[in-house]
């Protein structure tokens, strides 16, 4: 067991240093899209006022619908962020195609971000370290059985990648990936995230991701103030989630209108869009950083930032919703980040100016709306922490993200990606394997009040084609009987028949807390 572990650790390293070196690719060649996108529009309007208008909107509809046309054609998994298809692969309810992926998802992803629809490149990254994963797996001919752990600590590591922020890669893949801490999880998603940071820090430096200076720790009579940040971003981030979904159905419901059609009509309106608003556009990174600059600070930017926050939300939908590679992890924080400046300005426009830095508020904003989007608050908090290295503000974080993942349980809206996963099922259907496909095995920890939690194991109910193997209890494996009952924090390990892919799912809910 133990030789198995250092063996599987060197896999995620070597897994971290593909995904961080796909990472830094990706960024590099968006970084160059983007800013020949900003170079273009500054020439038209000094060159063009008259008809420089159009250019954009042309030729992101032709980079866009050619996205479209070439993920429809390729790859449609690669369509999206690619997180819920990777849950789904985890939950051996997709499969990970990962030579047809790769590709599609790199230059699709660049064409579409790069024609200025409102996605970002951080869920693109994650599912291309994930495919890395299952084609390092692939290469060593590992079976299947041992692939899932390299493919969640690839996605992690593309994460850590992306944001340059190895603990929220790690968390965020015991979080929201694969929800269990057995030491073979823990150890690969770490070691994968820290090799891919390295990868990343070593060719494009060691600055957070956010270039800011740090805002002092506000007094506690300000406190109330970050409440209420998360009380408006936790009501933002459910109506965010039912629109996304919502326009998703909505788009897949004109059958007859292909993917690239969606796509370029909708990068044309974005083209027009840049032309009087860019900061808009394109995954918004340099809009987020100019909010938390304290740019937009002053009381007479409020009307702007009313508008770039509509603007960003409905551009941002509708982007998701044509299907090509893009995800919401980028636009998903600026309209964080211009929900808390808008909050922190609050005092000013009442005449109390008690609030010196309104820019920290974009700060706690950010890391808000991911926690009541995604459902994923300690990524959140983490993840907001070391983009911008800015410490002093954990308890506001901890307040805000508190408040906006309550609101969000309270209003019984779904986190994004498992709503997303779920939809997709809908649509396509469980893609089960064949009848001689390989048993695979899978991890589960049982979490208090669960299904599963106190029961024995002849009364579980378990689907058909599955067996309870072992248990992992303080460190120590069982052997169970029939009459060996669970515990909270047990690691169970099932063997699923290779036909009944469906079964995880089942399990995985039968684990997890109920109500």
């Amino acid at each position: 067991m133990h030789e198995h572990r250092q063996l599987q650790f060197a896999r995620a390293a070597l897994v971290g240093l593909g995904a961080g070196a796909v990472a830094v690719l990706f960024q590099y060649a968006l970084a160059y899209t983007e800013a020949g996108r900003a170079r273009m529009l500054e020439w038209l309007h000094v060159h063009a006022p008259l008809w420089g208008w159009l250019a954009l909107p042309i030729l992101g509809a032709i980079a866009a619908g050619f996205a479209g046309w070439m993920t429809g054609r390729f790859a449609p998994e690669a369509g999206g962020s690619g997180i819920p298809h990777i849950k789904g692969v985890l939950m051996h309810l997709r499969t990970l195609r990962w030579r047809a992926l790769l590709p599609v998802k790199f230059i699709g992803g660049l064409l579409a971000i790069g024609a200025g629809l409102s996605l970002g490149r951080e869920g693109p990254t994650v599912q291309m370290g994930a495919a890395v994963g299952k084609a390092i797996g692939g290469w060593l001919r590992l079976p299947r059985r041992s692939q899932p752990q390299l493919v969640a600590a690839g996605a992690g590591a593309g994460l850590a990648a992306a944001f340059n922020a190895p603990l929220a890669g790690f968390i965020f893949t015991i979080e929201e990936l694969q929800r269990e801490l057995s030491p073979l999880t823990y150890g690969t998603a770490l070691i994968a995230a820290v090799v891919a940071d390295i990868v990343t820090r070593s060719l494009t430096g060691q600055l957070p991701s956010f270039h800011i200076a740090g805002y002092p720790m506000p007094p506690m009579s300000v406190l109330p103030l970050f409440a209420v940040v998360g009380l408006v971003t936790g009501v933002m981030g459910v109506a965010f989630n039912r629109s996304l979904l919502w326009t998703l159905r909505w788009f897949h419901s004109l059958a007859r209108v292909p993917r690239w059609a969606r796509s370029a009509v909708v990068a044309a309106l974005a083209g027009l869009l840049a032309w009087w608003l860019p900061q808009a556009v394109g995954g918004g990174h340099a809009t987020a950083e100019a909010l938390l600059r304290g740019d937009y600070a002053p009381l007479a930017f409020m009307g702007f930032l009313l508008l770039l926050f509509a603007a960003k939300f409905l551009l941002t939908i509708v982007s998701y919703g044509t299907g090509v590679p893009g995800g919401i992890f980028a636009p998903l924080l600026v309209l964080g980040a211009t929900a808390g400046m808008l909050v922190g300005q609050l005092p000013d426009l009442a005449g109390a100016s008690f609030v010196h830095t309104p820019a920290a508020f974009a700060v706690v904003g950010m890391a808000a709306a991911f926690s009541a989007i995604v459902r994923a608050p300690l990524t959140g908090i983490v993840l907001i922490l070391e983009m911008t290295g800015n410490y002093q503000q954990l308890f506001p974080l901890l307040i805000a993200c508190m408040i906006a993942f309550l609101v969000a349980e309270r209003l019984q809206n779904k986190p994004i990606y498992e709503a997303l996963l779920e939809y997709d099922l809908e649509r396509g259907g469980v893609q089960a394997p064949g009848e001689g496909a390989e048993p695979v095995n899978m991890s589960v920890a049982i979490e208090p009040h669960s299904a599963m939690d106190g029961r024995r194991v002849r009364d579980l109910g378990l689907p058909e084609g599955c067996l309870l193997v072992t248990i992992t209890r303080n460190g120590r494996q069982i052997i169970p009987g029939g009459n060996t009952r669970l515990r909270t924090s047990d690691h169970v390990t099932f063997l699923i028949a290779g036909n009944a892919s469906e079964s995880c799912a089942l399990v995985q809910e039968q684990a997890r807390t109920q109500g």
